[in-house]
Parts: C-alpha cells; sequence; structure tokens
C-alpha cells in the first residue's frame, strides 16, 4: 500500500503527459468556497484498506488570492516526502511554474521544473519541462481559439514528438468533441467531453455547496466551516448496499486577519 501510494501522489504531480481536457482546466481550481483569504491548511489524512490504515499530512500555503504557492507533504511518520513550490506573475493568479521535489528512499532526493508561457492574449500556450540538471524532458505546446479554448495540443518528449488532440467545441451543449493522434499522425481515438466541468450527474445528491454528498457508488460525508469551506471528509464506497470507510481527512484552516 505505502508503494502504491507514493506512486498515485507522483502521478499527481507529474503533468508529463499534458492534454486537451488538463489545459481547459488549467488555473481554474478553487479550493475555497468564500473568497475569505487563506494563510495555511493542513491536512491530516487516513486511509483504510484491508490489510492496514495509513496517515499522511499535508500543509498547504497560500497567497492573497487562495492560489497554492508550497504544497509540502509528509508520511505516516513526518518524514517529508514532497514540496511543491509555485511561482505566480505580479498579479498573484497567472502561474509562471512549479518546482516539484521528491524525496525517496531509494531515489534519494530529485526534482523537476515547469514553465508556463502564455500567447499575446493571456491563453497558456507553451509548458515546459526540465530535470534536476535543467535538460528539457518535455514538452507541450498548445493553439488556442479567440475564447482561449485549446483546439490542438502536441507533446514532445525530449525532442520526440508523443502525438497530439484536436478539438472541436459546441458551446451551447457545453461539449468538446477531441480527437487523439499518435506520433505518426493516425488517429487512434475520439471522445465528447463537457466543456465546463460541473459536480455530480442526475441522481447525485449534493450538499448545500455543490459537493456530491451521495451517488450510485460512494457516499461523502462533510463538515463545513461557518464560511462555507470543508473542514472534514468521510469518504465511503457501496457495494451490495453496504458502506465501506475508505478515508478521511481533517482540514484546519489558517485564515488572515
Amino acid at each position: 500500500m505505502r508503494k502504491l501510494y507514493l506512486i498515485i501522489i507522483l502521478s499527481t504531480f507529474n503533468i508529463h503527459s499534458q492534454s486537451i481536457l488538463t489545459a481547459l482546466n488549467f488555473g481554474k481550481t478553487n479550493i475555497f468556497y468564500s473568497d475569505k483569504i487563506v494563510k495555511q491548511t493542513t491536512e491530516e489524512n487516513t486511509f483504510y484498506n484491508s490489510k492496514n490504515i495509513e496517515k499522511t499530512k499535508n500543509i498547504i500555503y497560500f497567497n492573497n488570492h487562495n492560489k497554492v504557492t508550497l504544497e509540502l507533504r509528509f508520511d505516516e511518520n513526518d518524514n517529508l516526502k514532497q514540496r511543491l513550490t509555485r511561482i505566480y506573475d505580479s498579479t498573484g493568479t497567472r502561474s509562471l511554474g512549479r518546482k516539484i521535489e521528491n524525496w525517496h528512499p531509494l531515489l534519494g532526493h530529485f526534482s523537476e521544473t515547469a514553465i508556463h508561457q502564455y500567447d499575446s492574449n493571456g491563453f497558456l500556450n507553451n509548458i515546459t519541462e526540465k530535470d534536476n540538471n535543467q535538460n528539457i524532458i518535455s514538452q507541450t505546446i498548445i493553439i488556442n481559439n479567440e475564447k482561449g479554448y485549446p483546439i490542438e495540443l502536441s507533446n514532445f518528449n525530449r525532442n520526440e514528438s508523443q502525438g497530439k488532440e484536436t478539438a472541436d467545441y459546441n458551446y451551447d451543449k457545453n461539449e468538446a468533441y477531441i480527437k487523439y493522434f499518435n506520433k505518426n499522425g493516425e488517429l487512434i481515438n475520439s471522445e465528447t467531453s463537457k466543456i465546463e466541468f460541473k459536480n455530480g450527474k442526475p441522481g447525485d445528491t449534493l450538499s448545500q455547496y455543490g459537493d456530491v454528498i451521495k451517488s450510485d457508488k460512494y457516499e461523502m460525508e462533510i463538515k463545513y466551516d461557518k464560511y462555507g469551506n470543508w473542514v472534514k471528509k468521510i469518504y465511503s464506497t457501496i457495494s451490495n448496499g453496504q458502506l465501506q470507510k475508505k478515508s478521511e481527512t481533517i482540514r484546519k484552516i489558517i485564515y488572515s486577519k
């Protein structure tokens, strides 16, 4: 479980394989429901599985726009496992890049950086990732339409093409039709997705803040503070009509005065 969890965490921070869907949602994540300025949060996570219980802790710092500037992730023994640092432009709202540092018992300390670039309209059009030695390991080139939605995205591993994606949009239906091509330009798949994602689907039960608290596959018990930001989440799956507790997170929020 510990090794699996490490892989999951690494995948969470790694953005080598960019896609049109990730580009559509770049910079749109809203961690808090209120406009109250947050200085810091501490999340204590408990994961339940058939063999054991695992605990981790995340400490996150924010700027005066509630954008993450620093995230520290610790294991169950309070050992620092990952550090994520983000930098922004002078407005404090547009991401210019990020640095990820990892501490691993076998691999030691290693890091990666990413630089975000924008076109003349302020739309993200290039992501370049570098290794410890500042060698380019991947690059994503994005072409946007007049609304800022990506219509073509190409991925490169070092200098070798990894394929591309294209997208057409139906704004009335809130749909994006995406095509996937391999490095030889051959169509390998396609799908229709939402442009703007909203919580839940028909039949789901939502909280007063729009979070899904019950679906056909899981239930989420959520407690909020007086500003409407969550401070506790209990996630349980539903199997044969029975609830099975999978995780619990307690979040302490420190607001700016």
